[in-house]
């Protein structure tokens, strides 16, 4: 079979279907996508918010309950453990079947009536009510797409880490402030691409350093500033000299490290035992290409923060054995065949455009089922019943498209249109990667959340902020700071210390930050490079390379041997 020149129906640009590709749509019985790589993986972003919270009331109970959907959702919201109880019936809501309509509208209307949980949580919550997507957590606050983080504020993307803060794409770590993509580190602060370090501070792409500070690239080092190695008495008196605990010296030395880091190279992908793939952050994977942050992955492409999956397309998030997932979000624990879903987990197999269904077996087009089989629009078939009436309505939607606003045709085998999300553009990961203004996400068909005015009446001015955590007491828990990116849309404008934070400030030594916590978030990640591919080739062999690395953000690139040979 040959690769095969599409034109997207979103975007209208060409996009390339490889073999691969069409081996995979026929054995899941789908037709190809209509849709580019990027505005599909754009799409699935759409589907989820992350680290948006909301204060309202559960509408099954009454209590007062922190929630990812706002008061205005077209659905009821039940606090989790209410959500997961047997207070209700999700067959409750069952539909017949309408074959004069276009199935995607019926879906429509369904999610819109069926309850949903406030928050997605895993395993026991221990004092920690302001988490999301989050397994086991413990005393943590603002804390995202986490399993088991202990101690943690205002981290997001994180695997058994304790008391870190500002953080993201941390896993196996303790006492580690504003790093981003680091594993297996101790005492590390305002660090990136580093492996089993402690005691530092400002270190890119370093292995099992100690005490170092503003080095890139080194690999078992210890006393080293700049890349300069000291004594250990030499080391100290340096460090001192730099003044690291005050906000003017670190905003300084932050911007100085920025351009010493590219003079140095940076290997084409972040790899870690692992062959055949395209895209960036791999650890123990094979034959993955156009993805990103995946581990022990086989066999996927278009990927994004997948672990422990295999034979996998167009994924965003999750994994845990997971086998045979395409156009999913959200989705993961021994979940198999999953087709166009969005969080259905713990064991749910051969599901059809679902939407929260843990648990659930062989259904089509259900809402909130927990545990449900052979069921359409949450409706209970026999098996028999089941099958002829899902074959129906498959040739149904192969024949009749759902026509959204823009005139976009929705076939089976395309994922939920845009208007289907439920939540506003400007609420999901996919402002992140693909920020979009107001106009450009109703044009798109998406959702847009008006931001909310606080009108915060602010009692501490930056100017009025000290220089060092020394110098506060803890009467700041009770101050509405002022942002200073308080004019950025996604700025709140003030922000408030609370009294764990204020502890954590003051055992790592380190000032009060400056910015609300949507901000030093968008910083964070912005610090990754966007999840496109670029063609470059290696400053040292002239080699072809494909990073996603730009110019600016690595001037020096090499291929993985290269890198070898120069760094190890």
């Amino acid at each position: 079979m040959k690769s095969e020149l599409k034109n997207c129906q979103n975007c209208k640009t060409d996009f390339t279907i490889e073999p691969d590709d069409f081996g995979f749509y026929e054995k899941i019985k789908v037709p190809p996508p209509t849709w580019c790589p990027e505005c599909r993986r754009m799409r699935r972003f759409a589907q989820t918010n992350e680290t948006v919270l909301y204060k309202r009331k559960c509408d099954l109970t009454g209590k007062d309950i922190f929630s990812m959907y706002s008061v205005g959702a077209p659905f009821p919201v039940y606090e989790t453990d209410a959500w997961y109880s047997d207070q209700w019936d999700p067959y409750d809501y069952g539909m017949d079947f309408d074959e004069t309509r276009p199935f995607f509208e019926q879906v429509l209307e369904l999610q819109n009536k069926v309850p949903r949980m406030s928050l997605v949580r895993q395993g026991m919550e221990v004092n920690s009510p302001y988490t999301h997507r989050v397994t086991n957590p413990k005393n943590s606050y603002m804390t995202f797409r986490a399993s088991y983080p202990e101690n943690c504020l205002y981290v997001y993307n994180a695997k058994y880490t304790k008391d870190c803060a500002d953080s993201a794409w941390i896993f196996d770590s303790e006492l580690c402030y504003e790093c981003v993509n680091v594993e297996n580190c101790y005492n590390l602060k305002f660090s990136q691409e580093s492996k089993d370090c402690r005691d530092s501070s400002f270190l890119y792409s370093c292995r099992n350093c100690s005490n170092c500070a503003f080095c890139v690239n080194l690999v078992n080092a210890e006393y080293c500033i700049w890349n300069k190695k000291y004594t250990k008495e030499e080391y100290s008196e340096k460090l001192k000299e730099l003044k690291l605990n005050t906000f003017t010296n670190i905003k300084k030395l932050e911007e100085e490290f920025l351009g010493f880091k590219k003079e140095f190279p940076v290997k084409a992908i972040a790899t870690v035992k692992s062959e055949k793939v395209s895209g960036n952050w791999f650890s123990n994977c094979k034959n993955v290409h156009n993805s990103f942050d995946c581990v022990e992955v086989k066999d996927g492409r278009h990927l994004f923060m997948v672990f422990s999956a295999e034979d996998c397309m167009d994924y965003y998030e999750w994994g845990n054995k997971a086998e045979q997932i395409y156009e999913s979000t959200n989705c993961g624990i021994n979940i198999a065949r999953l087709y166009f879903c969005n969080q259905c987990w713990m064991g749910a197999t051969d599901l059809y455009y679902c939407n929260t269904c843990p648990g659930a077996r062989n259904c089509f087009g259900c809402v909130g089922l927990k545990k449900g089989e052979y069921s359409i629009l949450n409706k209970k078939y026999s098996k028999a019943e089941y099958e002829t009436l899902k074959d129906k309505i498959i040739k149904q939607m192969k024949e009749i498209p759902f026509i959204d606003k823009r005139g976009i045709k929705y076939f089976f085998g395309e994922n939920f249109p845009e208007m289907f999300s439920d939540f506003a553009y400007n609420e999901t990961i996919a402002n992140y990667h693909f920020p979009l203004t107001r106009e450009e996400a109703l044009l798109r068909g998406y959702k847009w959340k008006e931001k909310e005015n606080k009108n915060y009446k602010i009692t501490l001015r930056l100017n009025d902020l000290p220089e060092t955590i020394a110098e506060v007491d803890d009467s700041i828990i009770d101050e509405i700071i002022e942002c200073e990116d308080r004019d950025n849309p996604e700025s709140v404008g003030a922000f408030r210390i609370t009294q764990n934070e204020l502890n954590f400030y003051k055992k790592m030594d380190l000032p009060i930050p400056r910015s609300c916590f949507n901000i030093r978030h968008l910083r964070r990640m912005k610090k990754r490079p966007a999840l496109k591919l670029i063609k470059r080739k290696c400053h040292k062999c002239d080699i072809g390379v494909v990073t996603v690395y730009d110019e600016d953000c690595a001037p020096i690139v090499y291929c993985e041997k290269c890198y070898q040979q120069e760094v190890y």
